[in-house]
């Protein structure tokens, strides 16, 4: 494990973290000088332990919430208030230059946004009352609560997003990644969060058994043509569904698979699917279901989705025993908080919040299993493959 930290690097607590890499941490500082606000983009060099202002900028908007997307090459920034207008920054992380600088206006106010790639943002608009008949009759034609844009830096042109499985999605239901050598987009679909889905399956007498979570794949380059040629309906491949009686929900990813925990409510079987991303095969790799006679506990997926723990609280301790690519089997205690990562199958990272109606203060713990010593600090805290950051 490899711990780094920025609590010193870090000059306020709203600075945010955009990227952890082997060599580099990319984060954003937003600071007021003689009066002004502004944005600084920086990179931390994890050799040197140097710090390089990559570019700032002047906020003339207090009001600015910023969206960071990091590439290989380059940082998107997008900023907006809510607003119908959004400033779309694209810069060099070597040079700090700027590739591409543009505001973009659209109608309806900005709900949320995603990067597929270095080229293309998804950006999703709301009802707002400066455009409030135009979304009314929008809404009347299509049926769709927010307007779906595809906006194309290079070319400085958005285009509306037909497709109702994308218009009905958001942000976070798109997720773009690579396999063998070509960009793949997943988008998700499922049906409210796992309450509204099991609030369905109780009453399926009445509702049927056609409210489904789906998952779709399409090669990411088909659907930029379909949404630029005005296509209703990109080449999306249904690679999973749920109907009323079950659940699907994204887990992550790793180099080979995407991986997804499936619920059947009759009987309450929880499973976590591997879908190979390049045969499209799927099998099951582990079993999310207490046997009989085991404690309660609960099952903790990790961000990527390739492990699974099972937390178990006893009276004083918290017990951590690997289910899925992981052979950890400890407990710590129950002071150091909740359980939140594992990293090298050795260190146990736990997070308690103390919050009243004023202030909050965050306290983040590192257990060595191995060696039964902890460490526990005031600060936020980010864990990435083998790298804990604190800052």
């Amino acid at each position: 494990m490899k711990v780094v930290d920025l609590r010193n690097v870090f000059a306020s607590c709203n600075d945010v973290l955009i990227e952890i890499s082997d060599h580099f941490i990319y984060y954003a500082e937003e600071k007021k000088e003689e009066g002004h606000n502004n944005l600084f983009i920086l990179e931390y060099n994890r050799v040197t332990r140097r710090e390089r202002i990559i570019a700032n900028y002047f906020l003339s908007n207090p009001a600015f919430v910023q969206h960071f997307f990091s590439f290989p090459e380059d940082i998107i920034v997008v900023m907006e208030s809510g607003e119908s207008e959004a400033w779309i920054l694209r810069i060099d992380k070597r040079t700090g230059a700027e590739r591409n600088m543009a505001t973009l206006n659209f109608i309806g106010g900005f709900s949320d946004c995603t990067a597929l790639d270095e080229s293309h943002l998804m950006i999703y608009t709301k009802e707002n009352t400066k455009h409030r008949t135009l979304f009314e009759d929008y809404k009347k034609l299509t049926g769709f609560e927010k307007v779906a844009y595809l906006y194309d830096i290079d070319d400085e042109t958005y285009y509306y997003v037909r497709d109702p499985r994308v218009c009905t999605a958001n942000s976070a239901g798109l997720i773009a990644f690579e396999a063998g050598g070509q960009k793949q987009l997943l988008v998700l679909q499922p049906h409210g969060d796992e309450e509204e889905k099991e609030h369905c399956y109780r009453n399926i007498r009445w509702l049927g058994d056609n409210i489904n979570d789906n998952v779709w794949l399409c090669p990411l380059f088909d659907f930029i043509v379909a949404v630029k040629t005005g296509e209703e309906r990109a080449p999306l491949e249904l690679i999973l569904s749920a109907g009323t009686s079950g659940l699907v929900r994204f887990a992550g990813m790793d180099g080979a698979s995407l991986y997804f925990r499936v619920k059947h409510f009759p009987t309450g079987d929880q499973r976590i699917c591997a879908y190979d991303k390049i045969t499209g095969k799927k099998s099951i790799v582990a079993e999310l279901n207490l046997k009989e006679g085991e404690a309660p506990a609960m099952f903790s997926i990790d961000g990527n989705g390739t492990r699974v723990y099972r937390i178990t609280e006893e009276e004083d301790n918290v017990r951590v025993d690997g289910v899925l690519n992981s052979e950890i089997h400890t407990k710590y205690s129950k002071e150091l908080g909740e359980f939140f990562a594992c990293v090298d199958d050795r260190f146990i990272l736990a997070r308690y919040i103390l919050a009243d109606e004023k202030d909050s203060f965050e306290f983040n713990s590192v257990f060595d299993a191995q060696t039964g010593t902890q460490k526990s600090y005031e600060c936020r805290c980010a864990v990435q493959s083998g790298t804990v950051v604190l800052y």
